[in-house]
């Protein structure tokens, strides 16, 4: 080889070595200097208020379902509301105020990923992405708003094994993945995101329970009356009677009605669905329940029934019976129990985001049949649970607070005068008006606070049909064998050897209501014996055998005192319809 030939090789060798050496130096999407050098930077360094968010959305995605699950709270119009969850009030200045303080400053750390065949693997993959090849590994995607503006965005992925509190995390623009130290005072949990509490009673004002025991069985299409249960008491602090006791050989369970009280006080919900428009519409004006069959199909597959009456007006029937809590204001929450169904957190809190309500619900008999079998609940049913729609609606008794005082008479004309010293008649007289404008005024200044209230707990309630937990619906759910014992024999004052109880004997009337909508006249099976509500003169009347398809209901004419309890739009003696 001569030294030309050589000459010419080593020029080639050094060319190739120059080139490979540029290239190694080439920025690359993968392998950015710049992109390394922002190691310990903020990765939104313009945000640094967390007062200014208005709004925060996390997007999960559910690898065994396929599923994707949003939750968003947004404050638009002046309020709160979950976008997510069928625009529900929320209660979210407070939450989203700490959510964003944690995210502001989020630095950047180590570089875990430099290309998106990293993003499975590190759990970074976007779970808004499309097509089957990104179904694994998608992660959390967290994003803050103010108004339409993106403050805050992240891909939020698998925790970074032996380093506790430290993620992987990247932005949705960028295909470098760092390693993140993150502490996020995030819950994306429904219930604490809203009003928590769901009545909003005091329990020391609660002055009535009425327990109305009945059940829709809708295999025969018959509602069956079992009992009425009252308790009452005068005062906060005086113990609770139960109407129809005999207090020689029984005695109240105090465990239980406390139980009953402290449940209706903390009472929680976990999910909601909205009310047919018309329906809701119905609610907020006058507390009544109507509507056109598709309204009927709705209530019904959540276990409620309009059935009418004899006195040509309707009442909402539900298929576990109601319960009615009075207030010492005057103010009857009704809260109907209606269908019971089995999901998973997501399933209860929205419905099924691929079937409405009723995909993932697993039918009572099968459990039944499940359980008889010895097979138990199924490891893959291990996230399920029983839940129950709520149908609350809210009305006014005006005989809890009292009767309207009287206006005193004027003296005659020729009224003898008094004795020297004492109050004529005509002084007697003004002393006595004068106190009985101040004590009118004081009643008609109840009636008023007690209407508002209704009328503000309505518009709230209107448009919701709320699930609870099975547990709660449970506390609840109690027939006299649950509210009675038997007196200690200390404290009886009846022979040692009291005379058996004769059980309530169940009488079918001729007449049966029909559930409109439906071709059999569901039958009203009532106990004889039963008492009367407080503030009401009969018991509930069944219906008429065959009566016309009803699209409204009619409240009682003004003058009338209803039952709380039992009628759908009781209306104060005196005052006109809201």
């Amino acid at each position: 080889m001569d030294n030309t030939t050589r000459t010419g090789i080593y020029v080639a060798a050094a060319v190739i070595c120059l080139g490979l050496a540029i290239w190694d130096g080439t920025k690359t999407q993968e392998m950015n200097r710049q992109d390394a050098a922002k190691i310990g930077e903020a990765f939104f360094p313009d945000f640094s208020d967390p007062t200014e968010a208005t709004g925060i959305r996390v997007i999960t995605y559910n690898n065994d379902t396929a599923e994707i699950k949003p939750f968003e709270v947004k404050f638009a119009n002046n309020e709160w509301r979950i976008p997510s969850h069928y625009n529900y009030p929320a209660d979210g200045k407070d939450q989203l105020v700490k959510t964003a303080g944690s995210l502001a400053g989020v630095e950047r750390g180590a570089v875990a990923g430099e290309s998106e065949l990293d993003f499975a693997r590190l759990g970074v993959v976007d779970p808004l992405a499309d097509g089957a090849d990104s179904l694994k590994g998608r992660g959390d995607r967290l994003t803050l708003t103010k108004g339409d503006k993106a403050l805050v965005d992240l891909i939020i992925g698998n925790e970074v094994e032996g380093q506790s509190g430290s993620y992987y995390v990247r932005k949705p623009d960028e295909k470098i993945t760092y390693i993140t130290k993150l502490d996020v005072d995030l819950s994306t949990q429904f219930g604490e995101w809203i009003e928590p509490d769901l009545l909003q009673i005091e329990r020391n004002k609660l002055r009535e329970i009425l327990i109305k025991d009945y059940s829709v069985d809708e295999t025969s299409q018959r509602i069956v009356f079992n009992d009425i249960l009252e308790l009452t008491r005068n005062d906060g602090s005086d113990p609770w009677k139960l109407a129809e006791l005999n207090e020689e050989t029984e005695q109240v369970k105090t465990s239980t009605v406390n139980t009953i009280v402290s449940t209706l006080d903390d009472l929680k919900i976990v999910g909601v669905r909205p009310k047919p428009q018309g329906l809701s519409s119905d609610l907020k004006i006058s507390g009544s329940v109507s509507g056109d069959t598709r309204t009927m199909i709705d209530l019904q597959s959540k276990g409620y029934y309009i059935v009418p009456t004899q006195d040509g007006g309707a009442e909402l029937f539900s298929n576990e019976g109601d319960l009615a809590a009075v207030t010492d204001d005057g103010v009857v929450y009704v809260l109907r129990f209606g269908e019971v169904f089995t999901g998973d957190e997501f399933d209860i809190e929205v419905g099924s985001a691929n079937g409405g309500d009723d995909a993932g619900k697993k039918p009572e008999a099968e459990n039944a049949e499940a359980d008889a079998d010895g097979e138990g609940t199924p490891e893959d049913d291990s996230d399920l649970k029983k839940s129950r729609y709520l149908f609350i609606t809210v009305q006014f008794d005006p005989s809890v607070i009292g009767t309207a005082p009287v206006k005193p008479e004027a003296p005659a004309e020729n009224a003898e005068a008094a004795a020297e010293g004492e109050p004529t008649p005509q002084q007697k007289y003004d002393a006595e008006l004068k106190q009985y404008e101040q004590t009118l005024a004081a009643y008609n200044d109840k009636l008023e606070a007690g209407q508002k209230r209704v009328q503000e707990l309505n518009q709230r309630f209107a448009d919701w049909y709320y699930v609870i937990d099975a547990a709660s619906f449970d506390k609840l759910d109690k027939g006299r064998e649950d509210l009675v014992e038997p007196k200690k024999q200390d404290e009886a004052e009846a022979p040692a050897q009291p005379p058996a109880m004769t059980p309530p004997v169940i009488s079918t009337p001729e007449t049966t209501s029909t559930p409109a909508g439906t071709s059999t006249p569901p039958a009203v099976s009532m106990p004889e014996g039963t008492s009367t509500p407080a503030g009401t003169t009969t018991k509930p009347a069944p219906a008429t055998s065959s009566p016309a398809p009803v699209t409204t209901s009619t409240p009682p004419p003004s003058g009338t005192t209803g039952n709380p309890a039992t009628t759908s739009t009781p209306e104060p003696a005196g005052t006109a319809t809201n």
